[in-house]
């Protein structure tokens, strides 16, 4: 196992891992990016700085890997090469989630706008004078990335719609078209607004965490087909599909990062490092090697 250290001068927690395509590592949040290209014991990433001295909390790699969208309160399109950072306009109101498809052609921004709506905006990556589509969607979606399904036309995330009888919020996995932000379909109810949502690597389901549960099941149908309870009862943090989509990999506040075999469900293996309580998970593009991230 390699410790890697946080960037010098900041001692944040790690809230979200990303690898590049090139297998770099990317960590947030951080004053700008910070990314390791080597991975080596004890080593500290170089930060590639945001205007204005700006945080990045959310990232997303292009698939050749030069550009990395990084957002907090605004999102930037910033080039790893030329170290310049493009900003993406977005409205005001709150931080954006975003996901970039599959050809790094597009990118998808979902800005919650303090009410029960989200505005839905796709960019051509590289041009952002303006969109190629936007609307305001009447659901509620909360820094979820738009996850994208093979061949790349659809995207999926999951939207909050208020039921005013019963006086709570309702959540679905929503298909939409890429091409135009159109609704294709819509999942059976979550049993609540997930913390992490991820796609499986086909495309054909998503597992979800809420609280101390790991939900899975198919896109468009029952997501909740599956229901695994963390045996020490702790919330789980974060969670991974392997490439490969025999595993899921699950981090906890219980300090272990959790291996469950999806044919089955069965807890396949527990890690413990004792590195404290364990957040975010990633696995490399190839599946050799995977990154948790803790308090520290």
């Amino acid at each position: 196992m390699l410790v890697l250290k946080p960037p010098a001068g900041q001692k944040t927690r790690a809230d979200e891992l990303v690898f590049a395509p090139d297998g770099r590592l990317a960590v947030c949040p951080s004053r700008g990016v910070a990314a390791w290209a080597a991975l080596a014991d004890g080593a500290r990433p170089e930060v590639v700085p945001l205007p204005d001295g700006a945080w990045a909390t959310r990232l997303a790699f292009t698939p050749d890997g030069r550009t990395v969208f990084a957002a907090h309160a605004r999102l930037y399109a910033l080039d790893f090469g030329t170290r310049e950072a493009v900003p993406v306009p977005t409205d005001a109101w709150g931080e954006p989630g975003f996901g970039v498809s599959p050809d790094g052609r597009l990118v998808v921004s979902e800005q919650p706008l303090g009410t029960a709506d989200t505005r839905l905006t796709c960019w051509a990556v590289g041009d952002y004078a303006s969109p190629l589509w936007r609307f305001t969607t009447g659901t509620h979606i909360y820094r979820k990335p738009a996850l994208f399904l093979p061949p790349g036309d659809r995207f999926v995330h999951p939207e909050n719609t208020l039921d005013t009888a019963a006086r709570r919020w309702r959540t679905r996995v929503v298909t939409r078209s890429l091409a135009d932000g159109r609704v294709l379909s819509q999942s059976d109810l979550l049993p609540d607004f997930p913390d992490r949502l991820v796609l499986s690597p086909d495309g054909a389901a998503t597992a979800a965490v809420v609280r101390e549960r790991i939900y899975a099941g198919p896109v468009g149908g029952n997501v909740a087909a599956v229901s695994v309870a963390n045996s020490s009862k702790k919330h789980f943090t974060g969670i991974a599909f392997h490439p490969s989509g025999r595993y899921l990999a699950a981090t906890s506040n219980d300090s272990t990062v959790k291996l469950y075999d999806t044919a089955t469900w069965e807890l396949a293996r527990t890690f413990t490092w004792d590195v404290g309580r364990m957040r975010p998970i990633a696995f490399s593009p190839d599946g050799t090697l995977a990154a948790a991230g803790t308090d520290s």
